[in-house]
C-alpha cells in the first residue's frame, strides 16, 4: 500500500502558527497589563507625594502637627483618592516653632490590581514620599 495518493506529509506547519501565535498574544497581554499597572502606580506616587508637599506646607504654617494641621491632612489624604486605612504619616517634630525644620513622611501600601503583574511582582508595592519645609509659625502670647 506504499504507492496509495494518502501519503502522510512530515512537514505540514499548520500548528507551529497556532504555538507562536499564542507565545506572541500571552507576551503582548503581559506587556499591556504592565503598562497599564505602572500608570497606576504612578499615579498613586504622585498623588502621594502631592499629599507629603501639602501637609509639610500645612504643618510649617501651624507649626507642626497640631489640631488644625490634622483636619488638613485628612481632607487632602482623601482627595488623592488613595486609600487613607493604607497611608501612615509620620511628622517630626510634631511641635516646632519659627526656622526650625519639620519632616513628613507619608508610606503608601499599593494593591497591584491586574491578576497578571500580581503573579510576577506580588499583591503589594510599598510608595514612600518625603517633605521637609521650614516652619512659620511663631508663637504669640
Amino acid at each position: 500500500m506504499s504507492g496509495s495518493g494518502a501519503a502522510f506529509e512530515l512537514s505540514d506547519e499548520s500548528g507551529q502558527a497556532i504555538a507562536e501565535f499564542v507565545l506572541v498574544l500571552f507576551t503582548l497581554i503581559l506587556v499591556l497589563f504592565a503598562i497599564l499597572e505602572l500608570g497606576l502606580l504612578l499615579n498613586a506616587k504622585l498623588a502621594l507625594a502631592s499629599a507629603a508637599r501639602e501637609i509639610a506646607r500645612v504643618c510649617a504654617v501651624e507649626g507642626g502637627y497640631v489640631a488644625k494641621a490634622m483636619e488638613r491632612v485628612d481632607s487632602v489624604i482623601k482627595s488623592t483618592g488613595l486609600e487613607p486605612d493604607l497611608i501612615e504619616l509620620t511628622v517630626k517634630p510634631k511641635e516646632a516653632i519659627y526656622g526650625s525644620d519639620i519632616y513628613v513622611s507619608l508610606s503608601y501600601d499599593y494593591r497591584v490590581k491586574s491578576p497578571v503583574v500580581s503573579a510576577i511582582a506580588g499583591n503589594r508595592i510599598t510608595l514612600r514620599a518625603r517633605a521637609v519645609t521650614r516652619s512659620e509659625f511663631v508663637p504669640r502670647e
